[in-house]
């Protein structure tokens, strides 16, 4: 599946990249198109689920099209509920559960809804907001169904992407800046995200039969694996992208070098965090209001953000949680945030509430730093006498990623040292194989 084996899914894309450049100008959309369609194709679980998710693109587009004619709040409201509820009664179990078997549901859920969600509602506003104009159908379409997009972002703003798609010619520089990018995201993942997946899976199947020490090193693991999955996946993509011609849509920026938790938010899924700014919390009211309604607007983002990751309690308190850190957590102090910010994972990787608050409370009750708790945390690595040397390995991967970052914020070009660097770390100890990524299941 091209969704699931990164190794494939850039090949399938310098392929539709490299037809993309070959062609004439006049078919340069159709072979964007030829190749979106082929990707979902290949991602959908069934006949089903493409024929809903074109049924939900053209449905959209029409509405945008009466929406541009009238506009008002309620026709608005009317266009954005219908995508709301889609999304809604696809993922939340407590919704559907009434009407289908979990295992029927999987074969009609739309690959990619919770980001092509986003596009459609922002579509709308902007329309409504006379921002932008309505564009011609096959650009919509491109727009909502982008391969190097759909499953995980980053969410690209119409007004940009229609603008690029105009002038997509092959530049040289932004192809190897691309190619820099896909690169260092091959280099995140395979290296650093695959190699924590397994520690961080067993901590989580079996919490209360580890040490309290092994729970807090898959805390800080967890943290490291999210951030260089998730990561990894948007510099992959703004690279495919970058080549293609369209610009980067920068999506992270050292977003653990944060000062505390708001900050942490204008560095961490950029592209997301900037969406709740625009579509949620500025039309709230923002922070133009009294204490106490920004407050209120503050929590209600975040509680759209948790909403939008999951449907279980977890996830609920892992976005108030934040919204909290960003409302009352003010001083400035790296240290704490990022120590806040893994704390904060804990609820967002487990199972359900249940979970997250034994894994909380065997943190402390099962704490050891006896020379056994040291041994048993190590071992769980590998299971074997290899273990000492995986974890010394990661431990210089997880180095490397925060030296890259580093570099990042001084704003300076290191990107030759690191492609040395990074392509020497993948051919070494790159992990390949049916690992999907993180987000691609939200």
């Amino acid at each position: 599946m091209l969704n699931n084996n990164i190794i494939t899914f850039i090949i399938f894309a310098l392929v539709i990249i490299f037809l993309y450049h070959a062609a004439s100008h006049s078919l340069k959309k159709y072979i964007l198109l030829a190749g979106n369609a082929l990707f979902y194709v290949s991602i959908a679980s069934s006949f089903r689920v493409i024929a809903i998710f074109s049924c939900e693109i053209i449905f959209s587009y029409c509405l945008a099209s009466l929406l541009a004619r009238k506009k008002n709040k309620i026709f608005l409201a009317l266009a954005i509920i219908p995508v709301v509820l889609m999304l809604a009664f696809t993922k939340y179990d407590f919704i559907y559960s009434g009407f289908f078997h979990e295992n029927t549901l999987k074969l009609i859920i739309p690959a990619g809804i919770s980001f092509y969600t986003l596009k459609i509602i922002a579509y709308y506003i902007e329309i409504y907001n006379g921002k932008i104009k309505q564009v011609p159908l096959i650009d919509y379409i491109n727009y909502i169904s982008m391969f190097t997009q759909i499953l995980s972002g980053p969410v690209m703003r119409i007004n940009e992407f229609t603008e690029d798609l105009t002038r997509l010619e092959f530049d040289f520089i932004s192809a190897k800046s691309g190619a820099f990018l896909i690169l260092a995201g091959l280099f995140k993942k395979l290296c650093v995200a695959n190699m924590i997946t397994n520690y961080v899976n067993s901590i989580h199947e079996n919490i209360s039969g580890v040490p309290g020490l092994s729970l807090w090193l898959a805390a800080f693991l967890y943290a490291i694996e999210i951030y260089a999955d998730f990561s990894g996946w948007s510099d992959i993509s703004n690279g495919l992208m970058q080549i293609l011609g369209f610009r980067e849509t920068r999506n992270f920026y050292a977003p653990y070098f944060s000062s505390n938790i708001k900050e942490f938010w204008t560095r961490w899924h950029i592209s997301f965090s900037s969406w709740l700014r625009d579509y949620i919390y500025i039309p709230l009211g923002g922070s133009r209001c009294s204490k106490a309604r920004k407050f209120a607007n503050v929590l209600i983002t975040f509680l759209v953000s948790g909403i939008w990751h999951g449907s279980g309690i977890n996830f609920l308190i892992w976005g108030i949680a934040h919204g909290l850190g960003v409302f009352f957590i003010n001083r400035k102090n790296k240290f704490l945030t990022f120590i806040i910010v893994i704390l904060l994972w804990i609820p967002f990787r487990a199972v359900n509430f249940t979970s997250a608050i034994n894994y909380y409370s065997c943190m402390i009750t099962n704490f050891d730093i006896s020379i056994s708790a040291i041994t048993n945390t190590i071992l769980i690595f590998t299971g074997d006498n290899t273990c000492a040397v995986y974890a010394v390995i990661l431990f210089a991967e997880i180095l490397l990623l925060f030296l890259y970052d580093l570099a990042l914020t001084k704003q300076k070009d290191f990107s030759g040292i690191f492609t040395f660097i990074f392509a020497f770390m993948i051919i070494l100890f790159g992990r390949v194989g049916e690992s999907a990524f993180i987000y691609a299941q939200f």
